[in-house]
């Protein structure tokens, strides 16, 4: 009894992990740590305890006091640590962000004020409705800077009045110690007729950074394959994406079902061997998922769109997101670079009869004929 009750020890013991935490900081990783460290179902001993900032964690990791950090997409990307391993990723948790707000986008009536947190949102939102007034809540004056006091300090103006609306990540709603109405701003493959969202980059990642000889074979049960590959992907693309873009860069990478796929693109009309999914006689190629990538950037104001989007065998990856790259940068290049008049005779003929139809049925501006379809 005795030896056996010193074998369990051992075992659990062996088992124990100590994660660090952070306090939350609007990405998600603290909340979904603690989720994982309270499931009973995970066969594994975990203990989460928490440091007040990720370079102490970083520190205490170094010098072997801890197992593993939880971090989010976003920090292991600007902080990334050759010291250290990324190979434990959680499930992707929505990436979208929620519009706290009476009404859904469509319904908000004309001139409304609704508040947004990134570039990004803002051009997206106009794009959506020209005619509300869209606000950064980084250009307000007294925003909090810490993001659940920031989300009630809005709402406290969205009850007096002074604004319609919000938006914040899922995972700051969730946090919140009340409950508002709110509205998903997604991609909405399922009803393209609404307005699209795609969400910044590395939103939704959790994972635990270790030591390179960690025993990450312990953690097989909890760790999402299709969440790393994706965020390898999200990550290779914004490193081939200037910098100055990435705060008006809309991407999603994901690995979805082949019959979703399918089903979605029949219901657009799309030309199912054209995206890649099956060959001309109707044959589904390669295995039964894809990775979806969508991509997309605006201008300024939100009336004119760059986007690209691909769909692959989770085999060809690497050589798919090259192809997307190039795609991507030819057609900023096309849509920024300013339009060289035509000199042929009968094609400058051909292209003067367009512009002047177009500017008759008031489709094009007169005034900007000779400028780039779009400024970044």
């Amino acid at each position: 009894m005795g030896l056996w009750s010193a074998e369990v020890r051992a075992i659990d013991e062996e088992d124990r992990f100590e994660i660090l935490v952070c306090p939350e900081d609007g990405s998600g990783a603290h909340s979904q740590t603690m989720k994982l460290v309270e499931n009973p179902n995970t066969g594994l001993n975990l203990i989460a305890k928490e440091v007040p900032h990720y370079e102490t964690a970083v520190e205490l990791l170094d010098d072997g006091k801890c197992d593993m950090i939880a971090v989010s997409g976003h920090w292991w990307y600007a902080n990334h640590n050759r010291n250290l391993r990324a190979d434990i990723v959680l499930a992707r948790r929505e990436p979208t962000k929620v519009l706290v707000c009476e009404d859904k986008t469509e319904y908000i009536p004309k001139k409304g004020i609704i508040v947004v947190d990134s570039e990004l949102l803002r051009r997206q939102m106009l794009r959506s409705r020209p005619d509300l007034e869209i606000i950064l809540v980084y250009d307000m004056e007294d925003a909090p800077t810490e993001c659940i006091e920031r989300a009630t300090w809005l709402e406290d103006k969205r009850l007096d009045g002074e604004i319609d609306g919000y938006v914040v990540k899922r995972s700051v709603h969730s946090a919140l110690p009340f409950r508002s109405r709110r509205h998903t701003l997604g991609i909405q493959r399922d009803n393209p007729e609404r307005f699209r969202f795609v969400p910044q980059p590395l939103e939704g990642f959790t994972l635990f950074l270790t030591r390179p000889d960690f025993p990450v074979k312990k953690f097989s049960q909890v760790i999402d394959a299709g969440a790393a590959l994706s965020l390898r992907m999200e990550m290779m693309i914004l490193d081939h994406v200037d910098s100055e873009m990435h705060d008006r860069l809309g991407l999603m990478v994901e690995q979805r079902k082949v019959a979703t796929v399918l089903k979605e693109a029949r219901r657009a009309g799309e030309d199912l061997s054209l995206k890649g999914i099956v060959t001309d006689k109707g044959v589904v190629r390669h295995g039964n998922t894809r990775i979806d990538v969508v991509m997309e950037t605006l201008n300024s104001e939100g009336t004119v769109t760059a986007s690209v989007e691909k769909v692959f065998p989770p085999e060809e990856s690497h050589s798919a997101i090259l192809n997307l790259l190039h795609d991507w940068n030819s057609l900023l290049s096309v849509m920024t670079d300013t339009p060289q008049e035509e000199t042929r005779g009968r094609i400058k003929e051909l292209m003067d009869a367009y512009v002047d139809k177009m500017v008759g049925h008031g489709a094009m501006d007169p005034d900007k004929i000779g400028d780039p379809m779009m400024e970044l």
